[in-house]
């Protein structure tokens, strides 16, 4: 509804309202469900791979190996470690 503005600014009552008003038609506008072409998965991926994976794979390839290496020589050491706690506790 279209509320029409014909109030008094001290008046304590609701605006006055335009009951003779229709809503605009959509001419040629059907309500059936329309099934848009979604890509699937395999074709994201490819199209991935193709174009963007490639630049980038050796930079992070190099990257993920510095990675595991970095995390890899804690993880040595703490092995280290224990061995040598195993062998101090084990004469008592």
């Amino acid at each position: 509804m279209k509320p029409i503005s014909l109030t008094t600014p001290n008046r304590r009552s609701f605006p006055l309202v335009d009951y003779n008003y229709q809503v605009m038609r959509l001419d040629g506008y059907h309500a059936r469900c329309v099934r848009s072409a979604v890509p699937s998965f395999r074709n994201i991926s490819r199209h991935y791979f193709q174009n963007e994976a490639r630049r980038d794979f050796i930079s992070e390839a190099f990257l993920f190996a510095l990675i595991i290496i970095l995390a890899a020589a804690p993880l040595l050491s703490m092995a280290s470690a224990l061995t040598e706690f195993c062998r101090a506790i084990a004469p008592l």
